[in-house]
């Protein structure tokens, strides 16, 4: 899967759950049932119990891109997402984005530690 992302957010919640949003539309706009998906990837990590390295990521392809896996990281840029879920088929995902260094920094942050680089 790939897709350009404009929006990007990054939540930390007492240091016990990450998240990173990548979407295609505002978030802060009103959410229309009617209209067709648009591209998004949600990635989350929760650290209250042993994970054992496991995370939940959640897209417009549910049937094929959601539900909870251990994820590789293959890059991180400030322009660009890539990573590996552990399974045998539809593996990879690349999102593409621009954040400018300071949002960046805190995107960058919120992925290392759900991808398990550091805590």
């Amino acid at each position: 899967m790939k897709f350009h992302a404009p929006y990007v957010s990054a939540s930390n919640f007492d240091g016990l759950y990450f998240q990173v949003s990548f979407d295609t539309e505002n978030p802060d706009t009103d959410f229309d049932l009617s209209a067709p998906n648009r591209p998004y990837l949600l990635i989350q990590r929760q650290f209250e119990d042993e994970d054992g390295g496991v995370c939940y990521i959640e897209t417009h392809e549910p049937e094929t891109y959601a539900g909870h896996f251990k994820l590789h990281l293959m890059e991180l840029t400030a322009r660009r997402l890539r990573f590996e879920i552990d399974r045998p088929a539809n593996r990879t995902v690349e999102v593409t984005f621009t954040l400018d260094a300071r949002r960046f920094s805190k995107v960058e942050r919120a992925l290392r530690v759900i991808f398990g680089e550091k805590r």
